[in-house]
């Protein structure tokens, strides 16, 4: 059997390797948590944006709520995991939500490259901060399987 090459995939894989990745600390409360701190930062960056305008509070309410949803989640996995899906999941709709006001915004603004840049990489941003979710709601649900499956209710 003969084995393709891959041409540049030894010579990325270098990136990759474990010694990029750093430790982190332990989350001991929902304010630890960095898709937590990075929605926050952005629902800040979206509010500060003076060439939004009218659009501004609604847009506003919506990614300001997002970071609200995460905490709220974080608290209720221990009571109801159930419910803390279903908020970690309203989050990921709302940054739905906030990315297509943000795609018809920036659609306004496409001869302002400044601004159509800020807004590129707020759309970036939030676009991986919903796969943290995904990937946050997914690292739960392992650990609270594994405690039902402990306790046997499972």
């Amino acid at each position: 059997m003969e084995y393709k090459n891959y041409g540049n995939f030894k010579k990325n894989y270098s990136e990759y390797n474990r010694n990029n990745f750093r430790v982190r600390s332990p989350i001991k409360t929902f304010r630890d948590l960095e898709v937590y701190q990075t929605t926050i930062k952005l629902s800040n960056i979206l509010t500060n944006l003076e060439f939004l305008k009218e659009d501004k509070e609604e847009i506003k309410k919506t990614a300001e709520k997002i970071p609200k949803l995460i905490a709220e989640s974080y608290g209720d996995k221990f009571d109801s995991f159930e419910t803390s899906e279903k908020k970690l999941n309203e989050a990921v709709t709302l940054i739905a939500n906030v990315i297509t006001k943000t795609d018809l915004l920036r659609d306004r603004f496409l001869e302002d490259k400044e601004k159509k840049e800020i807004l590129d990489r707020v759309l970036t941003k939030y676009g991986y901060q919903k796969l943290k979710i995904l990937n946050l709601k997914k690292a739960w649900k392992r650990i609270f399987d594994k405690k039902g499956d402990e306790c046997g209710t499972n």
